[in-house]
């Protein structure tokens, strides 16, 4: 047996992560006390629960689940037993939360080890595993963790007590999946969770997408709210906070939503003489300034490293971005690595290579870079790597042929953040609008981000790139709110009153990203409107802002006729969350109508406390259907398998409410021991009863169940023959997809549509041809589904066959241009998952001469190979990009 003692208490001694519950990112400096002034308390943070989007609106039940909210440590407490993913910006907290986390479970463990009464108790060990120090199996991080702290096992000990772990039960905390540095470590992160899947598990992500490992249940971190914003600010600042606060204004939301930020922020305000800097490249340029300044009066050094501190920051930085493929970034490397890149710097400038050693010394003991587990460098921010990058970027952006640009940074996933950076440390505004026009021909929704990142001095002027843009007008004003840029406000208002309801919905949504109060006035006629896609994303708009002059419009919303509208209410006063919303709301619970009565009271109940919700098995026997359904709903949430045999005969219950509940619950506890049961209701004579069969063996995910339910979509009922199809892409095997494919040219669209969702959940680029015939059908929520589907599946194969269909004009103008927005929408899913915009041309060919100081026009063809270009109806201007070599010409070849 495992004596977990020395490994409980050397974490529970630990400064380390003591520390991370009172300051948020460790920066500390060796021979230097910390600083009085502290980051936010992690008891402060928030997260709630993401729900699955259905991807038919009219699918949404009458009474969705609630959207629950927890303190960040409760949150993932409750759900790490099934495995839990949570997902937040940089610097929101993901890291701390972690820390604190594996901090209190091993003082808990401790303390029940201590106690000799609870030994017959199960007791919980929490590891940590920053993935981004992966190199050879996640096996090996959890050796090297508990190695770390004091206690040295084999690997066998430890799939040992992996698999059987009795009397001392794992939890494990991985941290960082996006940071994973290769596909084949992802994909043992993956064939872990499976291996291992009765562990409790909990991992971080910095966004969702190709990286969420299929995990179910899924917590995203809240921004901070404006209250707890301003709060910290006057307690960092009690001298200076209402001055800080008055300057920032509306930009408060915008530039400290997140703890680090926010910390920041403070830090530079009262180091810049009171002043706050224009964008957030230049917040990170006098913050790490702030050390340069700190640490030169008073530490010692070696010979002089303190002089070059930023430019080995940068060189560090540069190299971890480059990694070891076009696709990937390091937030790690070897020491030993680290120091040959120094060593390359130092001899340019004339010092002796043995120097690298030691100036490398200095910057882990006085900078923002720290020494990881397996004598790994890392920044300590993957932020702060990505500001250094920015900064050499600058450097030798005026070297950089267009080409060069376009091909090797801007057309990758991974230079977005450094290259937004950049733009906002820019003085040149040449310069700038040649990147912006540059992003622009690789991407049309990159080019639109960049333009309203660089210095304000020049937003008007890049901004006026993204206007004079030749597209439809819809998704112009996409675009635009795509650059988060106050030039756009007025466009953007005007853009409300557009005959065009499409135009009216999407101006409402730019309008809502660019979080601006003038916006209200325009906001608050919207949720007036008599489209209900204009007035349900209104609502939402207003709760992305914020502001309390919205509530009176919002409580009327709750009497919308529109369940959507009212239920996008809710949440918009939820994320108000004032006094004056729960007074309203409470007033609201007085109304004669229930559905309005019922979304006051779920918005209170998302507010304040949880509802307990009734246990008992025995009152499914009850005679009121009414405790029969409490009882169902119950049981579901629980999850237990000792339900199963109770639902199973719920599924034959005379009340419909009941039956579709006790499938509910099915399928949450999603156990292969219902099969058998399950099966057998396929024949039921109640419709209802069959499709909720259908749809929980889906859930369970089983291929025992495939027989059965490819024989389903024959069925005569359209319903269960959807429903069978979302099960079998649920299962996810390649036997489904003849039949699928076959299913898209039923007569039925809503059939067609679910056909289509099922092939992209089971991924086989077998199913490219018939989801690129489906983006044509006639169908709205075919197109979309085909869509979504072709992003699912995520290929380059999907890619290059999108990229032909958008180059050619028929298809473009397909549907009023509803085609074309589905086919990029798609296109966009593919580009995040395989982290670059763009197939690379066969062959590029640099140019030799000097760049020009700014590009006279951008110029597109359909012919080309820039996706930039794709959603422009426009003729054969000449292309400005890598042309293919002619090879009928001996020289050229």
């Amino acid at each position: 047996m495992i004596d977990w003692t020395p490994y409980l208490k050397s974490i529970s001694d630990s400064e380390k992560y003591a520390q991370w519950e009172t300051f948020y990112t460790l920066t500390d400096v060796e021979g230097k006390t910390r600083p009085s002034k502290t980051a936010p308390l992690l008891r402060d943070l928030w997260v709630q629960t993401i729900e699955k989007e259905p991807q038919n609106r009219q699918e949404r039940p009458e009474r969705p689940e609630k959207t629950e909210r927890f303190t960040v440590l409760d949150g993932l407490r409750k759900y790490a037993t099934n495995h839990v993913l949570l997902k937040g910006r940089p610097g929101s907290g993901k890291s701390t939360a972690l820390a604190r986390l594996l901090l209190e479970e091993s003082v808990g463990a401790q303390s029940l080890r201590l106690n000799q009464q609870n030994q017959a108790k199960i007791i919980q060990i929490p590891i940590l595993i920053e993935l981004r120090l992966y190199e050879t199996s996640i096996l090996d991080l959890i050796l090297q963790f508990l190695k770390r702290h004091k206690l040295i096992i084999d690997s066998n000990t430890l799939e040992s007590w992996l698999l059987e772990n009795q009397n001392f039960s794992p939890l494990l905390l991985f941290d960082g999946i996006n940071e994973l540095p290769s596909d084949p470590a992802r994909r043992d992160l993956k064939n872990f969770r499976q291996q291992y899947a009765e562990i409790s598990m909990i991992f971080t992500t910095r966004d969702l997408g190709s990286d969420d490992l299929n995990i179910e249940k899924k917590l995203e971190m809240l921004p901070l709210t404006e209250l707890q914003m301003q709060d910290f600010v006057k307690d960092y600042l009690p001298e200076k906070g209402e001055e800080m606060l008055k300057q920032l204004g509306n930009r408060l939301k915008e530039l400290g939503e997140t703890p680090l930020l926010l910390w920041m922020l403070c830090s530079v305000f009262d180091d810049n003489q009171n002043k706050i800097p224009a964008n957030l490249g230049l917040i990170f340029q006098i913050f790490t300034g702030i050390y340069d300044k700190e640490l030169k009066a008073d530490v010692s050094t070696y010979q002089e490293s303190r002089d070059w501190w930023r430019e080995l920051l940068q060189v560090l930085a540069w190299e971890m971005t480059q990694g070891e493929s076009k696709t990937e970034i390091q937030v790690a490397i070897s020491r030993t690595e680290a120091e040959e890149e120094l060593s390359k710097f130092i001899k340019n400038k004339g010092f002796p290579e043995y120097y690298s050693k030691q100036w490398l010394k200095d910057l882990l003991k006085y900078h923002l870079i720290h020494l990881e587990g397996n004598d790994k460098i890392a920044f300590r921010h993957q932020l702060i790597q990505e500001y250094y990058t920015a900064e050499e970027l600058k450097k030798k952006l005026p070297h950089l042929r267009d080409e060069q640009l376009q091909w090797d940074y801007l057309n990758y996933l991974k230079w977005t953040e450094p290259m937004a950076l950049l733009l906002g440390l820019l003085d040149n505004e040449t310069q700038a609008k040649r990147v912006v026009k540059l992003g622009l021909e690789i991407d049309l929704k990159l080019g639109a981000r960049l333009a309203g990142e660089v210095n304000f001095k020049f937003q008007k002027q890049t901004v006026g790139l993204v206007l004079g843009l030749d597209v439809p007008k819809r998704f112009k004003v996409e675009l635009l709110g795509l650059t988060k840029s106050n030039e756009v406000v007025n466009e953007l208002l005007k853009a409300l009153k557009d005959s065009d309801e499409d135009v009216r919905g999407n101006a409402v949504e730019a309008l809502g990203k660019i979080g601006t109060e003038t916006a209200i006035a325009g906001l608050l006629k919207a949720l007036e409107e008599s489209n209900k896609d204009v007035r349900w994303k209104a609502a939402f708009a207003l709760g992305k802002i914020g502001s309390e002059t919205a509530i009176p419009g919002l409580l009327k919303a709750l009497k919308d006729s529109d369940k959507d509208v009212r239920s996008n209410a809710v949440v918009a006063l939820c994320k108000i969350g004032s006094e004056t919303a729960i007074a309203g709301l409470f007033k609201v619970l007085e109304h004669s109508d229930k559905d309005v009565r019922g979304n006051a009271a779920f918005a209170l109940g998302k507010i304040g406390s949880e509802t307990a919700i009734p246990r008992s098995l025995k009152a499914l026997e009850n005679s009121d259907r009414n405790a029969r359904r409490s009882a169902a709903f119950a049981l579901g949430k629980i999850g237990s398998e000792t339900a199963i045999p109770v639902l199973l005969k719920a599924l034959e219950d005379s009340d419909g409410y009941v039956r579709w509940k006790a499938a509910a619950g099915l399928a949450k506890i999603s156990s292969e021991t219902a099969i058998p049961g399950l099966l057998k209701a396929l024949e039921d004579s109640d419709e209802d009863v069959r499709g909720n069969a259908v749809w929980v063996l889906g859930n369970i995910g089983s291929e025992t169940a495939i027989a059965g339910l490819l024989k389903t979509l024959e069925h005569s009922n359209k319903d269960v023959r959807g429903k069978a199809a979302e099960a079998l892409g649920n299962i996810g095997s390649e036997t489904a997809i003849a039949g699928l494919l076959k299913a898209l040219k039923d007569s039925d669209g809503d059939f067609r549509r679910k056909a289509a969702e099922a092939l992209g959940k089971i991924g086989s680029e077998t199913a490219i041809p018939g989801l690129l015939k489906a983006l044509e059908d006639s169908n709205s929520d075919v197109r979309r589904c085909a869509a979504f589907a072709l992003g699912k599946i995520g290929s380059e194969a999907a890619m290059t066959e999108l990229i032909k269909c958008l180059k050619n004009p028929d298809f473009v103008t397909l549907n009023n241009g509803d085609t074309l927005s589905q086919a990029r929408e798609a296109l966009d899913t593919i580009q995040n998952k395989l982290k670059y915009y763009h197939p690379l041309p066969e062959s590029i060919s640099y140019s030799t001469q000097s760049p020009t100081s700014e590009t006279s026009s951008i110029t597109y063809d359909f012919r080309g190979a820039t996706i930039g270009n794709l959603a422009h109806n426009v003729q054969g201007n000449q292309q400005n990009y890598p042309q293919q070599p002619n090879n009928n010409n001996p020289e050229e070849k």
